[in-house]
């Protein structure tokens, strides 16, 4: 193997923590999905050391990448735990005949750790959802850990029978029992430089020694002041002083807006926001001429320094000379327009609080939000539920909901990361994604922590 750090990426999605973890150093040798769209997605992005796959089918003897033990740097993903978050719970318990508890999805951790078992790499990262931690598990046996297909040749904890365990606690022993110092941290990825508020839970595991890394200490953003949040959009510095706006460029140390990953900065930025990351974007609209519904060249240049950054525009190119992709609306009905444009930047509506006159769904089976997202703050938190209406996540100045190009640039998927799919198909996987920004903060936390390289 090569010098640079190796790692394989579980349960990988259309690719943003593999994204994430290239940035900030990392090679990825393989990559495993069972959705195929999320595969297809991948390897668009990231090459064909991708596979689908159902996980639990897999021996990684045989079907993972031909890397000997303990020759591994990483092993990285985000395993699927619906029955963890509330929109899965809600969505589970309303299934006829089945309870959350019957949805095995929720136990495909176990299959993260048949790898991390089998190549013992120097250290992991799994990341989940903050549903997890307030998730119990009531003790039936005292040999309820007989069956996990990890574990062989280690000694591993039982819990007393009839015990109430938090599920993140039997995770964390469960990773002791192979031999790792391990631990979990709740992390918010606009303390990361990515535009949307978005917790997420992080266990980090290291084989040699007991450092973990203190993802807190990584954040390069913070809440901004009463005076800071009065500015929408953090405008070019370049612009600001009557300056070319074709000809500006993102600027460095302090005026970058993305700065680079260090341990305990001495100065963080104020969140990015909705309008630092889209408000560059064509208008579309849900079914008019003008606008078009779908947008394939930028109109403006890109004004804020995030801006920039996600465009990616290749030092060769100008910035009308590149395509956009994935920017097109969604249709919408006129009640539903009607409701997007009585609402303020940042207000929501739970379904059941609209008049009755108004109400275009029964709120005891919908009980979803009209949220219209505030310009001048970080969006709220992109779910995959974006694929099935956009209420939740309406464009603060067009009466529409976000296109897919839209909802990645607030996931920090740059402008050049393509999803070659259906509009819907698109919505899930950027729903589903860790946010690149955040993948690449945690890894460059581990690196520095855990692996020792520059």
């Amino acid at each position: 193997m090569d010098s640079e750090l190796s790692v394989i990426d579980l349960f990988c999605g259309a690719g943003g923590l593999s994204e994430g973890l290239r940035r900030a150093g990392y090679g990825v040798r393989w990559a495993v999905d069972q959705n195929e769209s999320a595969v297809e997605t991948y390897r668009e992005n990231h090459g064909d050391h991708v596979i689908q796959a159902d996980i639990r089918d897999t021996d990684p003897a045989v079907d993972g990448p031909d890397i000997e033990p303990k020759e591994l740097d990483l092993v990285a993903g985000g395993p699927p735990c619906p029955s963890f978050s509330t929109i899965g719970r809600s969505k589970l318990g309303s299934l006829a005949d089945r309870s959350v508890d019957d949805d095995d999805r929720n136990i495909l951790y176990l299959d993260f750790l048949r790898y991390v078992d089998h190549y013992q790499p120097r250290a992991f990262i799994m990341e989940n959802v903050p549903g997890m931690l307030t998730d119990t598990v009531t003790v039936e046996s005292d040999t309820v850990q007989e069956s996990l297909p990890i574990g062989q040749g280690h000694e591993t904890e039982r819990f007393p029978v009839g015990e109430e365990v938090p599920m993140a606690q039997i995770i964390t022993e469960e990773m002791e029992s192979l031999g790792y110092t391990a631990d979990w941290e709740k992390v918010d990825a606009a303390a990361y430089g990515v535009p949307q508020h978005r917790e997420r839970l992080f266990f980090v595991g290291c084989r040699e020694g007991s450092t973990l890394p203190d993802l807190e200490a990584w954040q390069t953003h913070r809440e901004p002041s009463d005076r800071e949040k009065d500015k929408p959009m953090a405008v070019r510095p370049e612009l600001r002083d009557g300056g070319d706006a074709a000809q500006a460029t993102l600027g460095t140390g302090e005026r970058d807006v993305l700065p680079a990953f260090e341990r305990d900065r001495d100065t963080k930025r104020p969140y990015l926001t909705v309008a630092d990351a889209i408000l560059d974007l064509p208008p579309i609209s849900p079914g008019g001429e003008m606008p078009p519904v779908q947008a394939t060249e930028y109109t403006l240049p890109p004004v804020s320094p995030y801006q920039e950054w996600v465009r990616d525009i290749p030092d060769e190119e100008e910035w009308d000379d590149q395509e956009l992709r994935n920017h097109d609306a969604r249709w919408h009905n006129h009640l539903d327009l009607t409701i997007y444009k009585l609402l303020g930047h940042g207000v929501g509506w739970n379904i059941g609080q609209v008049s009755t006159a108004l109400q275009p769904y029964r709120d005891d089976v919908f009980p979803d939000k009209y949220k219209k997202q505030n310009p001048a703050r970080p969006a709220s938190t992109i779910l995959a539920h974006i694929q099935k209406d956009g209420h939740m996540f309406i464009h603060p100045t067009e009466a529409r909901s976000l296109s897919p190009r839209e909802a990645a640039r607030l996931q920090s998927f740059r402008d050049t990361y393509w999803f070659p799919e259906s509009r819907t198909n698109a919505y899930r996987l950027v729903g589903n994604a860790v946010p690149p920004r955040l993948g690449e903060a945690v890894g460059v936390a581990v690196r520095e922590t855990v692996l020792c390289r520059d």
